[in-house]
């Protein structure tokens, strides 16, 4: 893959235009969570999220892509806090520290983000279907891996899976909580979108836009 700029200044700009969109999103993020939280789904992203930014162009000078992910997705778990904090943490932290370098080949990326998912999984002890972000991340990864087995290059194949993310996180309306918070509502969460699944779909999409803006085939 051929790159206008350092693979590792375009995973730091991907980090920032998560930060974008998360503090665009926020008050909808705070109105989601209120629905069985406190409200703090969308404050506590983008506190995370500021954080992750400052280590990320930190490490980004003498850094790999690797790196400058894993080291944002451990400042992300830091200054977030709760639940939420440390399951988005973890996965970019896994995805990252899964990179080989800076090789974020579709198929490199794509290992990278199945263990990201793995660990969300388990941390959270969540499937597809609690009314978690596995509901987005699950059918976007399956949908990213399909198009990186066909050769698909990275930007493309990222922008060929937004769809089934969307349509999973869509799904939560739908659903019964049975992990997290919404847990506790049972039929009461229906109707209502999950801020989790919400959140990390707008993460998923921003990077797309600068993976579409800076990544060559």
């Amino acid at each position: 893959m051929d790159v206008m700029k350092s693979q590792a200044t375009i995973a730091t700009h991907c980090i920032e235009a998560a930060l974008a969109a998360i503090l665009e999103h926020e008050d909808e993020l705070a109105h989601l969570d209120s629905v069985a939280g406190d409200g703090d789904h969308g404050a506590g992203m983008a506190r995370g999220f500021r954080a992750a930014v400052e280590r990320a162009r930190t490490a980004s000078g003498s850094g790999t892509a690797g790196a400058v992910i894993s080291n944002a997705g451990t400042e992300f778990s830091r200054a977030a806090g709760g639940a939420s904090g440390a399951l988005v943490g973890m996965y970019v932290m896994m995805i990252g520290s899964n990179l080989s370098g800076d090789n974020m080949s579709s198929e490199t990326v794509h290992h990278a983000l199945r263990q990201g998912l793995a660990s969300v999984a388990s941390l959270g002890k969540a499937q597809l279907g609690d009314k978690t972000m596995l509901d987005t991340l699950i059918p976007f990864t399956r949908a990213f891996g399909e198009a990186a087995a066909a050769g698909t290059p990275l930007a493309q194949a990222w922008q060929s899976a937004l769809p089934a993310a969307r349509m999973g996180m869509e799904s939560t309306k739908d659903m019964i909580a049975s992990r997290g918070r919404s847990a506790v509502l049972k039929e009461r969460s229906l109707g209502t979108q999950d801020p989790g699944a919400t959140s990390i779909y707008y993460v998923l999409e921003a990077v797309g836009r600068v993976l579409a803006e800076e990544c060559k085939p």
